[in-house]
């Protein structure tokens, strides 16, 4: 296929479309520039090329992607246009009911189930005019771990193929990624979104608790799940909040000068970040050394750090895993009883240890984390507008090295977050030495989704932060 083109005076004299992001995409289709059946062609073109190699998606609907683009397109002609989102390639998580689509949840137990609704975020996606490519691979139930012998094989990071591209949201990760759609739908229970973000070098946000209805998304801990998006940059989530709100964050974002958002801001950086000996015993060294050139970056736009005590990482760990594991097992009892031979094995493992798991346990998990709840609430209420710390403590491990290991923690610098539901995102703050993403996490205040956004767009541009072309 002959590789389409825009020309876009204000970016560049001749951009591959798909090396667009969303908020360009939206633009040239609102300009009548692009035809969302041009734009979805080039990414049904990526996916069958590059599918094979990420395993991003379980599966594919690029027919009828190809004739909702087509629809979306004459709408355009006829004057009606949806909004920002019209015509815009995404991908859902497998764990979201798809009308007509198997929705998997990446399980045997589910391998041929074809739900007769759509979830109702799919619903209302496409009614603002998306183009679904397909589901993607997750973790299994949205809390397993991929094996050698699991029915679909695990998603891979575009980055390097060989490692593992984040948790159970995996695939949507690889998919933005790796450019196979402009945006993908996810779930984060315990940093399900933020997880993938930081080890595929895109953006996720976990927006306040309930923001994003879960009807029709199959639950894993009903109490901490969250529904949200993966994307390339953060202004990029800004428009499909500000399409989903009828807000004007994106446009916010794009007159933003760092410093103007930066200046005098208040970061809450947490003592055992701040302590460099438990620092660079819990993180990779060349993430503690790009987390602390992020802090001089932000001081040197105008921020002022804020040391702040948050509750111990370790015991953060056990509360949010006893109440996710306890959950988890109320919705999969029955299958890990009667029909445990579909299950993978690393859901098996994880869901006999919480077998053991008490009521005791987890009402005391609960009340644990309500209290941490009210500790973050006043931290950001009278010491700092924001809270920072890295968004994974590790390099993307191998997928070999994932399969070994498969209930061995992860990520665990995100649990904190689950617990509380305050609103966090996760974006890139540099490179390894390896060629792997690292990134930086972002908390506000509850339903301070804006001023979340604002922070991480100007943190983006003060690093001068754009996804490469990855698998080209």
């Amino acid at each position: 296929m002959p590789r389409l083109t825009a020309k876009p005076a204000s970016w560049a004299s001749e951009v591959p479309l798909h090396a667009l992001s969303l908020v360009q995409a939206s633009e040239l289709i609102q300009q009548r520039k692009i035809t969302p059946s041009q734009l979805v062609r080039v990414f049904i073109d990526r996916v069958e090329r590059l599918n094979p190699k990420t395993n991003a998606f379980v599966t594919t609907t690029l027919e009828s992607a190809s004739q909702a683009a087509h629809r979306l397109s004459k709408e355009l002609d006829q004057g009606h246009c949806r909004g920002p989102l019209h015509g815009i390639p995404i991908a859902h998580k497998d764990v979201f009911l798809t009308q007509g689509v198997r929705t998997t949840a990446h399980s045997r137990q589910l391998r041929d189930w074809t739900p007769q609704v759509d979830a109702f975020m799919v619903k209302e996606l496409s009614q603002l005019g998306t183009i679904s490519l397909g589901k993607t691979s997750c973790h299994e139930f949205a809390f397993g771990s991929p094996a050698l012998d699991d029915l679909f094989p695990a998603a891979r990071n575009p980055w390097n193929l060989a490692h593992m591209p984040g948790s159970s949201s995996s695939g949507s990760g690889a998919a933005v990624a790796a450019r196979l759609c402009l945006a993908a739908t996810g779930t984060d229970t315990g940093g399900s979104l933020r997880h993938p973000a930081a080890a595929c070098g895109v953006v996720g946000m976990k927006p306040t608790r309930g923001h994003y209805p879960l009807t029709g998304v199959l639950a894993l801990a009903p109490s901490l799940d969250v529904a949200g998006f993966l994307t390339q940059s953060v202004r990029d989530q800004a428009l499909i909040w500000d399409a989903w709100q009828g807000s004007a964050i994106a446009e916010a974002c794009s007159a933003d000068v760092s410093r103007s958002v930066l200046r005098g801001l208040r970061i809450g950086v947490p003592d055992q970040v701040l302590n460099q000996t438990s620092f660079l015993a819990t993180h990779n060294p060349q993430i503690v050394a790009c987390f602390e050139s992020a802090l001089a970056k932000l001081q040197s736009e105008g921020a002022r750090l804020v040391p702040v005590s948050l509750p111990a990482q370790d015991r953060v760990v056990q509360v949010a895993n006893t109440l996710i594991a306890y959950e988890a097992f109320q919705q999969l009892q029955q299958v890990w009883r009667d029909q445990p031979e579909n299950l993978g094995q690393g859901l098996r493992q994880k869901l006999d240890q919480a077998a053991h798991l008490s009521l005791d346990d987890y009402q005391s998990a609960r009340a644990q984390a309500a209290q941490w709840q009210q500790e973050i609430n006043r931290v950001l209420a009278q010491q700092a507008d924001v809270l920072v710390w890295p968004g994974r403590e590790a390099l993307p491990e191998t997928l070999q090295d994932l399969m070994a290991q498969p209930t061995a923690q992860r990520s665990a610098c995100n649990r904190l977050y689950s617990l509380t539901g305050h609103p966090a995102l996760t974006c890139p703050m540099g490179v390894s030495l390896e060629g792997l993403p690292m990134a930086i996490q972002i908390g506000c205040a509850m339903h301070a989704e804006e001023k979340l956004m604002r922070v991480a767009h100007a943190f983006e541009s003060a690093i001068a932060w754009k996804l490469p072309m990855l698998l080209d």
